[in-house]
């Protein structure tokens, strides 16, 4: 088949972070379906006659998951059957939290011609970019990545989350930044001390990205006086601090 679809990473957001491959794919493409928070610098590197039909959903913007999802599959569909080069572009890598496997099935349940270009996820992005060793010789050998999900008013996987804090590994939590203060409350009452550290990064490698310090039991206070901007990563464990400032 002529066609070919490529999800491709687009990293935490600057275009430097881009993979040689990512870029070429991107500057190839006939149409680009990109997310919310891919920024313009990147979109800005595909030809100009590319076509770009934003396909992303923001926190809080009411659309149906499964609409949405249902409508990009047409979408795909449609722009294959004229032939064309598609780059399905997603923030970050397409296979973590950014539902990659959901497009992958459907590539290959139509017979569609597709491949997955890794990118660099932000957690990763962030961690090197702040200095914040996720794991290191002698003090922790593994790292979680969770997004803190809320269900039937309780987070799923508090045990795990304590259990890994209190081993002295870190966690990082994507788009789990308006669950902050009931999680650390949460973790207070299942005994982590109020001493562990929280890292709390907003747009990660981009222009106007922030940082906030603090620890689980002053998250409560920091909120009632500011608001980091979304979206934001936020890093919690014992060692986690930032060794570039």
């Amino acid at each position: 088949m002529n066609h070919l679809i490529s999800i491709v990473g687009a990293g935490p957001g600057d275009p430097e972070l881009l993979t040689v491959k990512a870029l070429k794919r991107i500057q190839e493409a006939d149409c680009i379906l990109h997310d919310a928070l891919v920024s313009d610098e990147i979109l800005n590197l595909a030809r100009a006659e590319a076509q770009r039909i934003y396909v992303g959903k923001l926190y809080q913007d009411g659309q149906d998951q499964t609409d949405r999802q249902e409508w990009i599959n047409q979408l795909i569909i449609d722009l294959t059957e004229r032939g064309q080069k598609i780059v399905r572009l997603k923030s970050g890598d397409p296979m973590i939290f950014g539902r990659g496997a959901e497009e992958i099935r459907f590539c290959i349940e139509n017979q569609l011609n597709y491949e997955v270009i890794p990118g660099v996820t932000s957690a990763l992005g962030a961690a090197a970019l702040y200095g914040i060793p996720l794991t290191e010789r002698g003090k922790n050998s593994m790292v979680l990545f969770g997004t803190g999900h809320y269900q039937e008013g309780d987070f799923c996987d508090l045990e795990t989350f304590v259990s890994v804090l209190k081993s002295d590994s870190p966690i990082i939590f994507f788009m789990g930044l308006n669950k902050l203060v009931q999680l650390a409350q949460r973790l207070l009452e299942s005994g982590v001390s109020s001493e562990m550290k929280v890292q709390i990064l907003s747009k990660v490698s981009q222009p106007d990205s922030s940082t906030l310090e603090a620890t689980i039991g002053s998250i409560s206070q920091i909120f009632e006086i500011q608001n980091p901007p979304m979206p934001a990563l936020v890093i919690i464990g014992k060692n986690a601090e930032r060794l570039s400032k």
